[in-house]
């Protein structure tokens, strides 16, 4: 009992702490913000995943429900913060909302700690556990997603949770199904590279960790039918089976096509009032507006669905018809390249280009070090699973991961640092425990040695 109340008391110490020091950091980094608030150049009005913070205030139930550039999480965020400081001058409300934002993104920084801190400690011990929490919030990365004003942060502690209760699973504990089941519609509602397929992905995976076929059953039950609902739900409005009509646009980018005709085409079209053909009085605000508060393209515009099937039909083209395997090959292997860069240098950043240790941070979590890092920690693991001869487990565990980082390679293109922020918490607690078992197991031969 002592030890559950060491190990509760030091969690929420950690937690606690991570959400203090940022809120320090972001206080005394103020005045070198953008107008003294913006830790980057764009507040997540400039987003193109976000619709415009007037629509939620005004309309907000009507604007979340006609959302089709992306999953609504982000926005149903925004929607509820500004609800909770409003202002009738939406430049007023946006600059609520994000401070609100970077508050919670704070928060969201501290549990990512106390979920790095707990898992750890599972593997190796309190001490070691404490360090990697502690190191991890120091990550310049880190700090840079959790005053980024998208929902980059968020998917990352989401990846974690869902991977520590597959790890849970994995080593026999007894771990809800429902609350496997709210952490896959919590990534399906927040990040679009989980699309509906994932949950048979995961699903599958469940079936390898050993988890039984009631339990199975009842993960497909709930987060089937909340997905299929709302799947059923874009098809109706919009056409289309996907929580996101960026895809065209990304799968585009992923092998360098985005500067096609049509997507210049496209911006222009929207600039042109005698274009919108569609901007009937009966459509929301959030389907007809041209410009977001600060001039920042609506892509949820219903016009964009166009471009979006235009985009992905010369996508296929490209893909199927017209490209070499060769320079397809070549344009992923720059996505990788891209991918393995320092992941707190995906924009300038007030706060992070200050820091005086994100230089040694940046060449341990980017090419050659973190994949040499990783490709060792994979061998060690690996000895092990043949040493057990736990291959169909250990597949179903490293399955989703897998999927996510070939997804984040294949199906876009300059932004994959940021992307590879989404595994990095899973990773770094993975090469801990890998490099903290082999130091135990060196240490018990010095031991041995010893006492010969």
């Amino acid at each position: 009992m002592y030890k559950k109340w060491k190990l509760v008391f030091v969690g929420i110490a950690i937690a606690l702490s991570g959400f203090l020091f940022q809120i320090s950091l972001q206080s005394v980094m103020r005045p070198y913000a953008k107008e003294g608030f913006y830790f980057q150049s764009f507040s997540s009005e400039t987003m193109m995943q976000t619709v415009s913070i007037e629509d939620l205030r005004d309309a907000p139930l009507e604007t979340i429900y006609n959302i089709h550039i992306q999953p609504p999480a982000l926005d149903v965020i925004r929607a509820i913060l500004v609800r909770i400081w409003p202002s009738p001058d939406p430049l007023t409300s946006l600059k609520h909302v994000d401070f609100l934002l970077y508050r919670l993104w704070a928060l969201l920084y501290g549990l990512l700690g106390l979920l790095i801190f707990l898992w750890t400690f599972k593997l190796t011990g309190m001490r070691v556990a404490v360090i990697a929490a502690v190191v991890f919030l120091l990550h310049p990365a880190c700090i840079f997603y959790a005053t980024y004003l998208d929902s980059t942060l968020l998917s990352s502690l989401l990846i974690l949770l869902m991977y520590y209760l597959f790890w849970k699973i994995k080593n026999n504990y007894n771990v809800s199904i429902t609350l496997v089941a709210i952490a896959t519609l919590a990534l399906f509602f927040t990040r679009s590279i989980f699309q509906w397929p994932f949950i048979f992905l995961f699903a599958f995976s469940l079936f390898l960790l050993g988890t039984s076929k009631r339990k199975i059953f009842l993960f497909l039950l709930i987060t089937g039918g909340v997905i299929g609902l709302y799947m059923g739900k874009q098809y109706y409005q919009f056409g289309i089976l996907s929580t996101s009509s960026f895809t065209g646009r990304s799968l585009a980018r992923s092998v360098g096509i985005e500067n096609i005709p049509s997507y210049r085409k496209y911006l222009k079209y929207l600039d042109n009032d005698s274009n919108l053909e569609r901007q009937e009085s009966a459509l929301p605000s959030v389907l007809t507006r041209k410009k977001k508060i600060n001039g920042a393209t609506n892509f949820n515009n219903i016009n964009y669905l166009e471009l979006n099937q235009q985009l992905t039909d010369e996508y296929k083209k490209y893909i199927l018809c017209s490209t070499p395997v060769s320079q397809l090959i070549i344009s992923y292997y720059q996505n990788l390249r891209i991918y393995f860069k320092p992941s707190s240098r995906f924009t300038e950043h007030v706060i992070v280009d200050r820091i005086p240790w994100r230089s040694f941070y940046d060449r341990i979590f980017s090419f050659p070090i973190f994949n040499t890092l990783i490709l060792l920690s994979g061998i060690l693991w690996l000895m092990r699973v043949v040493k057990h001869q736990d291959y169909i487990v250990s597949i179903g565990f490293i399955l989703p991961g897998l999927c996510i980082f070939f997804i984040t390679i294949l199906f876009d293109k300059g932004e994959n640092m940021r992307f590879k922020f989404f595994l990095e918490p899973v990773l770094f607690i993975f090469l801990v425990s890998q490099f903290h078992a082999i130091s135990q197991q060196v240490y018990q031969r010095m031991l041995t040695r010893r006492s010969t």
